[in-house]
């Protein structure tokens, strides 16, 4: 069930749970402009669903490869750290994970752009993990790719790439539209301001808490 404190986002949620009870997903792509809320979406659908959530940062693949390593840690309880040695090795670990649990379990990789920086073959080493292995049963896992640089996110299925024809799932994360946005703002009995308001900063929701609510 949607958290209360996501507000609206109720067709980006319901398609995030058709994703999820899917037999057979694999892979999913959500993407969208930043400052539209698609991490706290993202953040609360994982905890909601029992799923792992990390985000990557704009560091060196080293760093972000021990991040993703205690993140795996955290989430299993593990008592003894964890250190993945290479991204072959952390990604079958986070596809593995669904089958550990028994269940379908959304993975979510936020900023994953900043992970190709350093690792430009992540996306051929997921469609090796991802890839269906003989005499098993589909992996539960639901992995989630989400980023903001739109032409990356994008090309991460055109052409020729390696996980084109993979995903189940392709979201974009939009502004809300206006009437959304005047409720969001709390100005919806106010038709004229909330022009004036969606004029200034339109659909954007990161705006209210920037500007001190």
């Amino acid at each position: 069930m949607k958290p209360a404190d996501v507000f609206d986002r109720d067709g980006e949620w319901g398609a995030l749970e058709r994703y999820v009870d899917a037999p057979g997903a694999a892979l999913g792509l959500v993407y969208g402009r930043r400052r539209q809320g698609k991490t706290y979406l993202l953040d609360a659908f994982a905890e909601a669903r029992g799923g792992l959530y990390i985000a990557a940062l704009q560091q060196s693949g080293a760093q972000n490869l021990v991040r993703i390593s205690e993140a795996y840690g955290r989430y299993l309880d593990l008592g003894a750290p964890v250190r993945f040695s290479s991204w072959e090795q952390a990604m079958a670990a986070l596809v593995g994970l669904g089958d550990r649990r028994g269940s379908a379990v959304p993975v979510v990789l936020d900023e994953f752009p900043y992970l190709l920086g350093d690792a430009p073959q992540l996306p051929s080493v997921i469609q090796d993990a991802l890839r269906p292995r003989r005499g098993g049963a589909p992996s539960q896992t639901r992995l989630i790719l989400c980023g903001s640089a739109l032409a990356t996110m994008r090309g991460l299925l055109a052409g020729t790439a390696p996980l084109r024809g993979r995903a189940s799932l392709e979201l974009v994360v939009r502004p809300f539209d206006f009437r959304d946005a005047a409720v969001f703002w709390g100005v919806d009995h106010d038709p004229e301001l909330a022009l004036r308001l969606h004029a200034l900063v339109g659909g954007t929701p990161a705006y209210r808490s920037m500007a001190g609510g």
